[in-house]
């Protein structure tokens, strides 16, 4: 269900840990000056709401009058993992959001930046390797080389009805692709979004339940 006053408006915030980021996407949706556009039938508000949200006291009402949202990523290493993760895990549980993760590349960019899974050394992995076996010349370990989006959906523990999307920085046609496939999902309401007590329990450590018969 959106928030906005008629079906036809809806408002869209742009979450990201830098400020910057995430003016650009604006710019690249709406137009250097603006941050209303037309997209397809409906009027988009599209505002940014950056940095840290434990950090924001106004963060938690911000969030309240949107009716959806895009989490912006650039890295994936530890570091940047860690303060995209506090974004997700601030979405209101108690009204669900729509949510569309979306990874900027730079133009013609074919590699991203992750961390060493033994050592926390930041790596350059090409797209091209992923699946192969890499080895870490810090620390020397050997592990899978990753594809981009399947390791931010590994790390954040995404369910399949987020989607993960890929843009190029400054390029209108992939931002306003990005905020169609997001109103497409508030129009049929198809995501479960899980809230965050939810995402909360995920970070505990909990015993494995054994089936009886078993024990």
């Amino acid at each position: 269900m959106m928030n906005a006053n008629t079906d036809n408006q809806v408002t869209l915030l742009a979450l990201s840990v830098h400020q910057e980021m995430g003016e650009d996407f604006v710019h690249a949706a709406c137009g250097a000056k603006e941050n209303v556009c037309q997209v397809g039938a409906h009027q988009v508000e599209l505002d940014v709401l950056a940095g840290d949200p434990r950090l924001n006291a106004a963060w938690d009402d911000t969030l309240k009058r949107a009716d959806g949202v895009l989490i912006l990523a650039r890295f994936l290493d530890v570091i940047s993992l860690d303060k995209v993760k506090s974004i997700y895990r601030r979405l209101p549980g108690e009204r669900p959001l729509g949510l569309a993760m979306v990874i900027v590349r730079e133009n013609e960019e074919a590699d991203f930046k992750m961390s060493c899974p033994v050592c926390g050394q930041k790596l350059w992995v090409r797209d091209s390797d992923a699946g192969k076996r890499g080895r870490c010349p810090n620390c020397k370990k050997a592990f899978t080389l990753p594809d981009q989006v399947r390791h931010l959906r590994a790390q954040l523990a995404l369910p399949d009805s987020i989607p993960v999307l890929r843009i190029k920085s400054g390029d209108q046609a992939s931002a306003r692709e990005a905020l169609e496939n997001l109103l497409a999902q508030l129009a049929e309401g198809l995501q479960d979004v899980p809230g965050m007590d939810e995402n909360v329990l995920k970070q505990s450590t909990i015993r494995v339940q054994v089936n009886a018969d078993d024990a």
